[in-house]
């Protein structure tokens, strides 16, 4: 047999090795590819997903921005959900209101995309309800300490966000507190205030920053200025926010003339003559004495609050008293407050509004759920009658923190633009916030009205009496309301998946 020669033998044998090695290497990059493509479809589905979850957050923040919006429209008193301590689930307040934004079981649904009804398959939208972990109350201790400091209750801001059909949710916990602006809350001139007829002025106090004049005795009969009142105590009612009597607190004077600051037609200054009048023991004025009151004098801590301060330590008062005690500034709220007001006015459909439109608006408002509206002017002077306004803004005095009256705030500002209202002497009465920080609020006759006044002057005549009650003291218009956000995070303890 011929052998075969060594060199055929081994070119037959790097054949059959280069074939294996191109079949290996065929299988590599198969497996390679299978694994590349793999990892592009799991990479594409976490981008996917990961899409989604940022959609669902941004949801869940827009839900926010919502709830933010409802609170500066309704009425404290709305907010019936009591927030559960943590670990324990929600109880009944907050599962069989009518109203979704106080329901955590069935809250407030709306989809991102503007469809009406509430969340569907494959559409954007948020589920929004508010806790209230401590409910505004207008008197606390914080009031009276040394600096002052403001009253605000806190609420928690529960959203659920949830992008398309998946692949969940994302939920927000957002806390925020709630306080009135900063303003004399009562009934409050920049200039001067002076009652021509009989004005009453119930359980709220006056303040200027000028003086205040025809002041009379709360304790009689008679025409002038006078508070309510409190024969058992034998003092004015208190003032439902200040907790202590009502009282007037002028950087001027408090005369009793009938017709000016000083002395003449039938009175004087309070304080012309000793820093305390008994027949006045509460009230204060920039004409008294500076030293404090004595024990004893009949003026000095003539009332004890609820939080064992007393009340008055000095008859004398003064515009820095005005600012740091009671939250003065010039025309009542900032620039970009009343810009805040007059948008929220635009947005309702309430802006420069005709009087004869006021009622069909504000109706409408309320059919939407909005409770708590704004109107404002600043176009010219506006006279508004009682007649004006739907009846459901109108009410009785309430002696409930706990109420759901609606109410409003009324803004006419610019040039010297004012405000002439005429109410009437017997309940029910229109229930508003008003502001005319740039011209006169003036009325003859009879203008009864629940709530607080801000305007740069007051003219009084006639029958007129402003009212202060526990539901509105409590339950301020949301418009009036600074709402701060304290706490915003994310609630990853109860995340859908």
């Amino acid at each position: 047999m011929r052998e075969q020669p060594v060199m055929d033998r081994t070119c037959r044998n790097d054949q059959g090795f280069a074939m294996v090695a191109v079949i290996l290497l065929m299988a590599m990059v198969g497996v390679l590819s299978v694994t590349a493509a793999s990892l592009t479809f799991n990479n594409l589905g976490n981008t996917v997903r990961d899409r989604q979850s940022l959609g669902a957050l941004s949801a869940s923040e827009a839900g926010v921005a919502q709830a933010l919006g409802y609170l500066r429209t309704t009425s404290l008193g709305n907010l019936s959900c009591l927030e559960p301590a943590a670990g324990e689930v929600v109880g009944p307040t907050c599962t069989t209101s009518s109203n979704p934004w106080v329901n955590a079981t069935n809250p407030k649904q709306i989809r991102v995309d503007g469809g009406a009804g509430g969340c569907v398959v494959l559409s954007d939208c948020f589920k929004v309800w508010i806790g209230t972990i401590a409910k505004y109350v207008p008197n606390c201790p914080a009031r009276h300490a040394t600096p002052p400091a403001p009253c605000f209750g806190t609420y928690r801001v529960h959203s659920t966000g949830v992008a398309g059909n998946g692949p969940g949710a994302r939920r927000l916990a957002v806390d925020v507190q709630l306080a009135p602006m900063s303003y004399p809350l009562g009934v409050f001139s920049e200039q001067s205030v002076s009652g021509h007829g009989n004005v009453g002025v119930h359980y709220q106090s006056i303040f200027t920053a000028g003086c205040l004049f025809n002041r009379q005795d709360d304790s009689r009969n008679g025409s002038g200025l006078q508070f309510a009142w409190d024969a058992a105590n034998n003092r004015p009612a208190l003032d439902l926010i200040y907790d202590q009597p009502a009282a007037a607190h002028a950087a001027g004077n408090v005369s009793t003339s009938n017709s000016s600051c000083g002395s003449g037609g039938g009175g004087l200054p309070i304080h012309s003559l000793t820093p305390c009048s008994t027949g006045f023991r509460f009230d204060q004025d920039g004409s008294a004495n500076a030293g404090a009151l004595l024990p004893g004098d009949g003026c000095f801590g003539a009332y004890v609050r609820l939080d064992g301060t007393v009340y008055p330590t000095t008859s004398k008062f003064n515009l820095t008293d005005l600012t740091t005690t009671y939250g003065y500034r010039p025309r009542g709220l900032t620039d970009a407050q009343y810009g805040q007001l007059r948008s929220t006015a635009q947005s309702q459909g309430t802006y420069n509004l005709a009087a004869g439109s006021i009622n069909s608006a504000l109706t409408r408002l309320v059919s939407v759920g909005i409770t708590s509206p704004v109107l404002y002017w600043d176009s010219g002077s506006v006279s508004l009658n009682a007649t004006d306004f739907p009846s459901s803004f109108q009410h009785n005095l309430d002696s409930s923190a706990n109420c759901t009256s609606n109410n409003l705030t009324i803004v006419v500002t610019g040039g010297n633009n004012g405000l002439n209202y005429q109410g009437g002497n017997t309940s029910p009465f229109l229930a508003a916030a008003i502001f005319v920080p740039d011209g006169a609020l003036t009325g003859r006759g009879g203008r009864n009205t629940i709530g607080t006044v801000y305007a740069k002057s007051i003219d009084l005549g006639g029958n007129v009496d402003f009212f202060m009650d526990n539901c509105f003291a409590s339950n301020p218009p949301g418009a009036t309301l600074d709402v701060r956000v304290t706490t915003w995070r994310e609630d990853d303890a109860t995340d859908a998946n």
